[in-house]
């Protein structure tokens, strides 16, 4: 009989894929995707099956009798299927990551791949040596409290000689190590429901003369069929009557599992009629048409602000259910998505679900299962959601594509895995055949030059819904303000009386300021310096939401506000920057009876916040929404007639060749935000830098003039779309050993360059510090991907050896959007 090979992909430390062989009772068990536990070394570890491989040849060095056999199956069904275990492959490879790593991101919520450890005192366990006391407190801990997790034993210990104890323990054979595996919790309940319909039935007339309270239960169980014991309880049906029906035959208790739904507190509107318009309905039939083919079909969709880009995707969506496949809709922020929930619930009721992180892992959980037994077919979420398991997808749709939440990038360096959404999603489309809408009114350079280079197909919205006419836009030079009075350092003269005017129409107004906390600077007047944060090389912002700290916005860490300055003793300090804070509390001295709300990351931790927040300011209690950048994404309040930009030159100044591309998105993203009702909006932009190309071609909402310049601009520096980027990054806690790895790795890079290619660096990055890391990077840059990768996967595995050597982490950023 032929033995089957199993691939199996693990997760770090070890970040490999190793073969094991399946013993003949685990053969039906066993499949793609399946999450199993296989022996490493002298442990067993918990990994995913990704596919089966040809038996060895005898003289190979992996023979069959030196591979070892898969131990157990961990979970009764595959969690993963093939093709997502292939666009998973791909971004291992694309973007040179682990592919336990990358299959990690498709898992379900809350499931850790990573196997865990218990700790069990054997029966007859003898006392340990008095030379080790941790043996003896580790013992009388089992003893006392049965089985533990090696976490847990962690902190109760510490992590100092415990795994040496551990190790003793084991081979004395006084304690036992058993692997464990950890899968999300199921919310189960007791429910009721009909024993015999029939039986029901015709004891229902004798029970609504003699037990009126029983009828009414039988009769409700006979409409729903089952529900849960607390819902029957909530409708007033009392203990005492469910057990007298039980008794009597005609009902049963059975122990179910709840959904938990993160869309229950949504109460959906009736769906409204819209008529779409010229451009609209040619879209729409472009796109439906591409989902009849069922091949893979690029399209940017490109429409100004207010132009009805939801109701193409929504009329796309319907097309893609009635064919019997799923759609996946992509938003860049958590306040976005419920907005666009809202749209698509009170067109497609039941069948829409939402992902993203502020959910509780129960939430996140039973909604993927949902998606994974196809009872929900339309997903909208943040950027992670283009991985869920959704039943054969025929439409992708990536909204506000430009925007840099859908790249995954940690500052610190800590995650192996950088990924843009965007591009996954693409590759997606082209497995499944699917069509791929990326929208925006300010697309990424990238996508648009794909869509005029005839990579995508391009198609366009050049008019706000009911031709209602781009808001007015006002640059105000703040140079030429008069800043004596103190009042007058937040808001222009232009601003503040048109705040003022629009209060006393009962309109509403957005502002700007994409800076949190009440000042980003605690400077000293004496010699200059601003307070910063320990651990990392940046300045502490000043924040009085509850009580006056500085905070650090990276590694969070807090502090008192100093009453003197820490290089020189001077007591003169003084705040710099406006922040989110200090411009609603100008707000508030200057308008009194104004409501405001503020709109931030401090605003909005909590779960549901975003959208609490969004339908506060819709019902009309708050008169002005005042916050960073989420309040310019998406969001669609046709009483909304001024937005103010506070200070349009945050983010202009940063070291990135992209700072300018951002700045106009962002400028042009608000600005769209006003006048999209009956009523003409008007956009105050206030600058230090008026005569800016940038902030004059945002001004007249001009992406057409500001793409050719900066096209020109990256052509001339060979700077995406014309050329692509890996950054790699060293960080350590030793700087002179970062430095000499960094340097050792780049001197060989470049020795193998050659073409097109050219490295920049190694030198310290913009953040150099980040808690209590130093960091240094690189950049190779190059017109052929092919050739980079070529280049990176040569040298990588050199690169990463002598970092490890060295305790020093590196990671690399394919496609980077930061230079940070």
């Amino acid at each position: 009989m032929r033995r089957l090979y199993a691939e199996v992909a693990l997760p770090p430390p070890l970040n490999r894929q190793l073969v094991y062989g399946l013993p003949s009772a685990l053969e039906r068990e066993v499949q793609p995707g399946s999450i199993v536990l296989v022996p490493v070394v002298r442990r067993l570890m918990s990994g995913v099956v990704v596919g089966f491989v040809d038996p060895p040849l005898p003289e190979s060095k992996l023979s069959p009798e030196n591979i070892r056999d898969v131990s157990q199956v961990l979970g009764r069904d595959s969690y993963l299927d093939q093709d997502l275990i292939e666009i998973c492959r791909w971004m291992a490879g694309y973007y040179f990551a682990p592919l336990g790593t990358a299959l990690s991101i498709a898992l379900p919520p809350g499931l850790q791949l990573a196997s865990k450890r218990q700790v069990r005192l054997r029966s007859k366990a003898t006392l340990p040596r008095p030379s080790h006391s941790i043996d003896g407190q580790l013992l009388d801990l089992l003893a006392s409290n049965g089985p533990l997790k090696v976490t847990t034993l962690r902190r109760r210990l510490g992590t100092q000689g415990l795994e040496g104890a551990l190790r003793r323990l084991v081979r004395h054979g006084q304690v036992e190590l058993v692997p464990f595996f950890e899968s999300p919790p199921v919310r189960r309940q007791v429910h009721m429901r009909l024993v015999d319909r029939g039986k029901a039935e015709s004891a229902l007339a004798q029970l609504r003369r003699r037990a009126r309270r029983q009828a009414a239960c039988l009769s409700f169980l006979l409409g729903c069929g089952s529900a849960s014991r607390k819902t029957m309880t909530q409708r007033g049906f009392s203990a005492s009557v469910l057990d007298s029906l039980c008794a009597r035959g005609l009902i049963k208790r059975f122990d179910g599992e709840v959904l938990r739904d993160p869309l229950a507190h949504i109460k959906s509107d009736p769906p409204v009629q819209h008529h779409l318009t010229p451009a609209q309905q040619t879209a729409t039939e472009t796109i439906e048409a591409a989902l009849d083919q069922e091949e893979f079909f690029p399209v940017l969709l490109q429409g100004v602000t207010g132009s009805g880009k939801t109701q193409v995707y929504i009329c796309a969506v319907a097309k893609a259910l009635k064919q019997g496949r799923g759609a996946i809709v992509l938003v860049p922020e958590i306040a976005l998505a419920w907005q666009v929930v809202r749209q698509f619930k009170a067109r497609f009721g039941e069948q829409v679900a939402v992902l993203h992180s502020q959910l509780s892992a129960g939430e996140r959980y039973d909604t993927w299962r949902r998606l994974r037994r196809g009872e929900q077919r339309v997903v909208i979420g943040a950027r992670s959601a283009v991985l869920a398991p959704i039943q054969r997808p025929g439409l992708i749709v990536v909204d506000e594509e430009h925007d840099g939440s859908y790249k995954q990038e940690d500052p610190e360096g800590r995650h192996s895995l950088s990924y843009n959404a965007r591009d996954l999603a693409l590759m997606r489309g082209k497995k499944h055949g699917a069509v791929v809408i990326l929208g925006s009114a300010t697309p990424s350079l990238e996508s648009y030059w794909n869509a005029r280079s005839g990579k995508y197909h391009h198609l366009t919205l050049p008019q706000r819904i009911d031709a209602r006419p781009l808001p007015r836009v006002e640059i105000v030079d703040m140079r030429q303000e008069p800043f004596q009075k103190k009042q007058r350092a937040i808001f222009s003269r232009t601003l503040r009386l048109k705040i003022r005017e629009r209060l006393l129409q009962g309109e509403k107004i957005v502002l700007l300021q994409n800076r949190r906390g009440f000042s980003p600077f605690l400077l000293c007047s004496s010699c200059g310096s601003a307070t910063q944060c320990k651990s990392c090389r940046v300045s502490l912002t000043c924040h009085r939401s509850r009580k006056p700290e500085m905070r650090c916005h990276y590694c969070n860490a807090r502090a008192p506000i100093p009453e003197s300055c820490s290089h020189c003793g001077s007591v003169e300090l003084r705040f710099q920057g406006v922040g989110t804070q200090r411009v609603e509390e100008a707000l508030l001295e200057q308008f009194p009876g104004v409501r405001v709300i503020r709109m931030d990351l401090d605003t909005t931790a909590g779960k549901n916040s975003h959208d609490e927040l969004v339908e506060r300011f819709r019902r009309g209690e708050a008169d002005l929404l005042l916050g960073t950048q989420m309040v310019a994404k998406g969001l669609d309040f046709p009483e909304v007639t001024l937005v103010g930009v506070i200070s349009a030159d945050t983010g202009m100044h940063l070291p990135e060749f992209r700072a300018a591309e951002r700045s106009f998105q962002l400028l042009t993203q608000v600005a769209g935000r006003s006048g999209r009702g009956p009523v003409p909006g008007e956009v105050v932009i206030q600058t230090l830098l008026p005569e800016a190309p940038v902030l004059r071609a945002a001004a007249r909402q001009d992406f057409a003039a500001f793409v050719e310049q900066e096209l020109k601009e990256r052509r001339a520096a060979g700077y995406p779309p014309f050329g692509r980027l890996i950054v790699f990054l060293w960080s350590g806690l030793d700087e002179e050993a970062l430095v000499e790895v960094a340097q050792e790795s780049t001197s060989r890079l470049r020795r193998t360059i050659g073409g097109d290619a050219w490295l920049l660096g190694p030198a310290p990055a913009p953040l150099a510090r980040l808690r209590d890391r130093y960091r240094w990077q690189a950049l190779l840059r190059g017109s052929s991907v092919r050739q980079l990768h070529a280049l990176a996967d040569r040298e990588l595995p050199n690169m990463r050896k002598a970092a490890e050597k060295r305790k020093v982490r590196l990671t690399v950023n394919v496609d980077p959007l930061t230079m940070m």
